[in-house]
C-alpha cells in the first residue's frame, strides 16, 4: 500500500489525475475515526478502473466496499432524523460532485452531520469523491453519465414524497 494525495477538482481534471495512477493499492483518504479510504487499481472493468474500499483500522474487521445502495439508505435515514441537517450533508455531496474537496468542506463546517445516525459524514463525502472518479473512468467524457446517474438518485432524497422509497 502506498500513500497518495489528490485534491478534488473539476471532474475532467480529476479523471485525468486518476487515470495517471499506477496499478497498485493506495491509501487516499484518512477518516476521523481512524479508518481509511483505499483505492485499488485496476478495479476489474479495465486497466483504468479503480475499486474503492473502506479499510478498517482494527485487526480482524473486514474491509468493505461502500455502495450506492448503502449510502442512499444512510442518507435517507439522516434526512428522516433531521431534514435540515440531512439536507446539509446532501448539499456537501453536491459540492464534492462538482469538484470541491471533502477536507475543505469539513474544515469549513466541522460540525457537519454531527449527531446524525449512521455512517460518518467524512466517510460518505470521501468515499463518493473516489466512487465518482471510478464512474468517470468507466463512463468517460464527454458525458460523464456514471457520476450523474448516481447523483440524480441522491437528489431525489430532497423530495418529501420520495424519501420513503
Amino acid at each position: 500500500m502506498e500513500k497518495i494525495t489528490i485534491k478534488n477538482c473539476p471532474p475532467p481534471e480529476f479523471r485525468e489525475k486518476v487515470l495517471r495512477i499506477p496499478l497498485l493499492a493506495y491509501d487516499v483518504e484518512s477518516l476521523s475515526d481512524g479508518r481509511k479510504i483505499l483505492v485499488t487499481k485496476p478495479g476489474g472493468k479495465s486497466v483504468h478502473n479503480i475499486m474503492v474500499w473502506v479499510y478498517e483500522k482494527d485487526p480482524g474487521k473486514v474491509h468493505w466496499r461502500p455502495s450506492h445502495k448503502l449510502i442512499h439508505k444512510d442518507l435517507k435515514e439522516k434526512i428522516a432524523f433531521s431534514r435540515e441537517e440531512g439536507l446539509a450533508v446532501l448539499d456537501a455531496l453536491e459540492r464534492v460532485y462538482g469538484g470541491e474537496d471533502p477536507d475543505d468542506l469539513l474544515a469549513e463546517n466541522p460540525n457537519l452531520g454531527k449527531g446524525l445516525p449512521g455512517l460518518p459524514v467524512d466517510l460518505i463525502l470521501k468515499a463518493y469523491k473516489w466512487i465518482w472518479a471510478q464512474e468517470d473512468c468507466n463512463h468517460p467524457p464527454p458525458r460523464f453519465e456514471g457520476r450523474e446517474m448516481s447523483m440524480k438518485e441522491l437528489r431525489k432524497l430532497r423530495l418529501p414524497n420520495l424519501q420513503g422509497r
